[in-house]
């Protein structure tokens, strides 16, 4: 199967499966009966690299490099104009190997003039490489995605892996704009994050598992049947942003993504440390299926239900989410004590506000 043929199945695969939601069930916020807010006091606004958002939503990176894609691309960018929401674009691979895909990405900064456009390449690029994908989308921050699951076992897939830590720092030092390091799916551990913002990284996408699942998808691409343990390789959400949060905070920005599709599950990800949370497989999914008003709707409707998520523990904004008591329990709880953090450091940590 070639690149491009993989783009448009990976768009059918998405259509032919529900979106999945990442797992937080162990984690558990406490209810405020004495918010002493307003509904409309409550602003879930961030920043994202630099810049102010009204809302810590993003649309992740998708696709690129068809007539299909293209279509999807120029959709999904006219949803970010319309709410103000940064927008990643797919892998650009396909683009820097043919002039006949170019459109396909180039359509995304011609549906948004002046949004926030993040390009995307993989980890085998170079710096020039990079440079290219940046140029081609008049990028404000490049995505360097780690896929090393997905390569294993896609035909014809990447099979070495050496050198990924050197050409990240590279391509940070030779490009004039933030890199993130994305993973798609498997998640990120605390010593891959301490290396990763070691290389200069300025945010981390901890991608982990619980949204789309690229390992059941190039399985039944190539045929091949993977066993239950392989399929459900890697790190769920809720852990790997357990994991990371201690590490980058402070140091760079963290990005939630992996299944976090409703607004609770954004809320508890802000909550432990995330500052913007992406959305890739639901998106698509509403888009191919209902159309582009039906994603609006969703999206607008996960606003303001994290809105009212904040408002119910007493925090007006994401600086005070970042205060609140989480309870973290059963394997989550259980994870942490393993790999030397408390969980009962979230229990008890009070709000801004003074209101526990």
């Amino acid at each position: 199967m070639s690149r491009l043929q993989r783009k448009d199945e990976h768009l059918r695969q998405s259509l032919s499966m529900a979106p999945r939601e990442a797992d937080f069930a162990d984690i558990s916020f406490i209810h405020n009966c004495l918010p002493n807010l307003d509904f409309n006091e409550v602003k879930a606004e961030t920043k994202i690299m630099g810049r102010t958002f009204r809302s810590p939503l993003f649309l992740n990176a998708v696709t690129g490099g068809t007539l299909r894609a293209k279509k999807v691309n120029e959709a999904l960018a006219g949803v970010a104009a319309e709410l103000e929401l940064p927008m990643a674009v797919g892998s650009q691979m396909a683009a820097l190997e043919s002039r006949s895909a170019l459109e396909s990405f180039t359509v995304v900064r011609q549906n948004n003039p002046a949004g926030a456009i993040w390009a995307n390449i993989g980890s085998y690029a170079d710096a020039a490489m990079a440079k290219e994908a940046i140029e081609m989308v008049s990028a404000d921050a490049i995505q360097i995605h780690l896929n090393v699951p997905q390569e294993l076992f896609m035909k014809g897939g990447d099979r070495s892996f050496k050198g990924i830590l050197e050409r990240v720092a590279s391509i940070v030092e030779s490009v004039e704009v933030p890199v993130i390091a994305k993973e798609v799916g498997f998640g990120v551990a605390a010593e891959q994050a301490e290396q990763l913002l070691h290389a200069g990284v300025k945010a981390l996408d901890i991608g982990g598992r619980g949204g789309t699942n690229f390992l059941y998808i190039e399985s039944r691409s190539s045929g091949r049947r993977l066993n239950r343990p392989l399929l459900n390789w890697g790190l769920p959400t809720a852990l790997s942003l357990l994991e990371t949060a201690p590490v980058v905070k402070g140091r760079a920005d963290l990005f939630a993504a992996g299944g976090v599709n409703t607004a609770m599950a954004a809320a508890k990800s802000l909550a432990i440390g995330a500052c913007a949370v992406g959305m890739a497989g639901m998106p698509v999914y509403l888009l191919l299926k209902w159309g582009r008003k039906a994603l609006v709707s969703k999206l607008r409707a996960i606003e303001r239900d994290l809105q009212a998520i904040m408002l119910m523990v007493g925090a007006s904004s994401i600086a005070e989410l970042q205060q609140v008591p989480l309870v973290i329990t059963g394997r989550s709880a259980e994870w942490m004590q393993r790999r030397g953090m408390d969980p009962d450091h979230y229990a008890r940590r009070a709000s801004l506000n003074g209101q526990v």
